[in-house]
């Protein structure tokens, strides 16, 4: 029962010696070549960072739009990879309609969080395939449902884990502030690894190293407002409003907007 009950609170997240003749799987390595060519072909990554430069924009979001709908196959190149899944994380959560169904945010963030694998697999010593894994990873499993949010949050933060040890500082402490939230999020005891002070942990030292960043302040300002510390909590989020706005522009009018209504409710509390 108490259980069940902890899982319904939570929804805020693999030769012949001397004449060769072609095998089967000879064929099928053959096969897997020409399509990753061809993938690699249809997405270049001169346009995907064309799509992000003008993410922005209306024309940009549309082109983004139709570019992830097709669903192109991607191809084993990291940079390409790892682009598709950031592509896929800023539309999913900054440009799609909350009244998107059900079914096309699950199909959006599988793509997003494959392709993101195929990078940490590509290149598994940098920050990037593990980062935009676990970002997309999380957002699929929150669109797809409770249990499937749980089951996918370990690998999610084993991912950020990496993406941690590697490069703590990228995406402004990314990897800090998402393991964060991670820690925050899912249950704890016999449910999951939920940790309220391993979240604070994560929080303060995000708030450390990259002190510009205003989510940094803003996530350990809706730890205490949860824990109800009202007072500090109301002066992290009057904190977080002064600091310079470094993210894209629809990225920090929806931190705006979040932090407008953090203070509203610690206001009213």
């Amino acid at each position: 029962m108490l259980k069940n009950k902890f899982i319904k609170r939570f929804f805020l997240l693999f030769v012949s010696l001397f004449i060769v003749f072609p095998s089967h799987s000879d064929e099928k390595s053959t096969n897997k070549e020409i399509v990753n060519n061809e993938a690699q072909d249809l997405i270049s990554e001169k346009f995907l960072d064309s799509l992000w430069n003008n993410r922005e924009n209306t024309d940009g979001e549309n082109q983004i739009y139709l570019f992830l709908s097709k669903e192109t196959p991607i191809p084993k190149e990291f940079n390409i990879a790892w682009k598709v899944a950031r592509l896929v994380y800023f539309y999913g959560n900054f440009t799609l309609s909350e009244a998107t169904p059900k079914l096309d945010k699950i199909k959006l963030f599988k793509y997003g969080y494959e392709a993101g694998k195929i990078a940490k697999e590509l290149e598994p010593k940098k920050v990037e395939g593990y980062y935009w894994y676990a970002i997309n990873l999380g957002s699929y499993g929150l669109s797809k449902g409770i249990f499937s949010a749980l089951s996918n949050a370990k690998p999610g933060r084993d991912a950020l884990l990496e993406a941690a040890k590697i490069d703590p500082k990228y995406q402004w402490c990314g990897p800090l502030r998402i393991l964060g939230r991670y820690y925050q999020e899912v249950p704890g005891g016999l449910i999951s690894f939920g940790d309220k002070k391993i979240a604070e942990d994560y929080f303060n030292q995000a708030i450390q190293t990259c002190p510009e960043f205003r989510l940094n302040t803003m996530y350990l300002g809706i730890l205490k407002k949860k824990s109800g510390d009202k007072t500090i909590a109301l002066e992290l989020f009057k904190k977080a409003q002064t600091l310079p706005e470094v993210d894209g522009k629809n990225e920090e009018k929806r931190y705006s907007k979040e932090l407008a209504e953090n203070i509203k409710s610690v206001q009213n509390m």
